[in-house]
């Protein structure tokens, strides 16, 4: 098996006539389940407001108040594949199981019997998306289910604020349209690293890739974006890592750039792994072993308790809160230490081995190259450790992660 280290994705094709095409052939399985599209192209970003820290009160208001939700959000207008110089589609990326497509509004034709009527959709015409759709029969059900996750999120308070925004299902190609986010994490930490490389110095190789300050603000972003999920919106993840976190520029009230926040506000994506939480000890309508099955884990960002022998070849493995946390701490390793390996292994085996002693992460990571972006009781150290027991009921929960995130 083999680690990742771009974005997989999904979409759907079109005739110039706007209709569907069939779905194209299937692809061998992976490991790594499709994800939402990027665009490395930052001034297309759009701009929102920064993520707050919500209070612990609001979180548990907002959980009572969960939306059930028994149908997808429904695109209503019709979608247009952006095409190239050679009147091919363009892609923003594929993977083993999807592809994802530029897109936008199709405009509507003229006509001098009527007026055209405008989109009814919130999205205007001429803004870029991003369609999700399956490349292969067996992810269809994966993509109904997450376009429910998706619904139920869009219905919850603060979704905006820590989830890539959906617009609606397309029913006929079994597609999900969303808006297309400028950066991946994942691309954003490669970048960082080439750079941080080339300006090494002694006062700086001890430090984070974009400076102490600055990633540990993407912690509490992020942190704050795991207990929403958890607290407010009852959706845990199932497959944290730094491909699927998009990166959207924060906007601010100051006119001046502060160095020592981190610049984008970053937003989960794909949830096809997503499962609801149980309420009164309940399972969620829809939440099937079978689901998470057809998913995908992704070493080396999957809590070791996942990745068991065992666990692999049950089938009915699925994950929790606490392989949340473990996740997004791998995730903030990495983005501390400029590697998406992570595990300093010399082989796909050896990697996958050290994945699974992953309460060993920061001294795994330590034997690495950038092992020195992570000193003995640093802050990397104070923020990631708690976060990574093997002990699951002893890991860090996200409302005390992000109060030890904050000092």
């Amino acid at each position: 098996m083999t680690p990742t280290h771009s974005p997989v994705q999904l979409s759907v094709q079109t005739r110039q006539d706007g209709k569907a095409l069939p779905l194209p052939t299937p692809t061998p399985p992976s490991l790594t389940p499709p994800v939402t599209p990027t665009v490395k192209d930052r001034s297309a970003a759009e701009q929102s407001i920064s993520s707050p820290i919500e209070a612990p009160a609001e979180a548990k208001v907002a959980q009572l108040a969960r939306p059930t939700v028994w149908s997808p959000l429904r695109f209503p207008d019709d979608v247009e594949i952006s095409r190239d110089a050679h009147d091919r589609p363009i892609e923003f990326g594929r993977g083993a199981w999807s592809i994802v497509y530029k897109a936008r509004l199709k405009p509507c034709a003229p006509s001098s019997l009527a007026p055209c009527t405008p989109p009814s959709s919130p999205t205007a015409v001429g803004r870029v998306l991003a369609v999700k759709a399956p490349l292969r029969r067996d992810a269809r059900p994966v993509l109904q289910a997450e376009s429910l996750t998706l619904t139920r999120l869009n219905l919850t308070t603060g979704y905006e604020r820590h989830v890539v925004p959906f617009h609606g299902y397309l029913a006929e190609s079994e597609a999900l349209v969303m808006s297309a986010i400028p950066l991946a994490l994942s691309t954003y930490i490669e970048d960082t690293a080439d750079l941080a490389r080339k300006k090494q110095t002694t006062a700086t190789m001890f430090n984070p890739i974009q400076g102490t300050d600055a990633w540990q603000d993407l912690a509490r972003k992020l942190i704050s974006g795991l207990g929403w999920l958890h607290d407010t919106a009852g959706i845990v993840h199932g497959d944290i890592k730094p491909h699927n976190i998009l990166l959207r520029p924060s906007s601010s009230d100051s006119d001046s750039e502060d160095a020592d926040t981190f610049p984008y506000d970053p937003l989960f994506a794909d949830f096809s792994s997503a499962l609801d939480l149980p309420m009164d000890g309940a399972p969620s309508p829809g939440d099937t072993t079978s689901r998470t099955a057809m998913s995908a884990f992704t070493p080396p960002f999957t809590a070791p308790e996942l990745l068991s022998l065992a666990s692999l070849t049950s089938g009915d493995v699925a994950p929790t809160p606490a392989s949340d946390v473990f996740s997004l701490a791998a995730t903030l390793l990495a983005a501390a230490t400029g590697d998406l390996l992570l595990y300093p292994g010399s082989s796909n085996l050896q990697r996958l081995a050290m994945a699974r002693e992953g309460q060993q992460i920061i001294e795994f990571a330590r034997s690495g190259t950038n092992g020195c972006r992570v000193p003995r009781k640093g802050v990397v150290e104070r923020i990631i450790q708690p976060a990574v027991c093997k002990d699951t009921t002893q890991r860090i929960a996200p409302p005390e992660w992000l109060v030890l995130a904050s000092t």
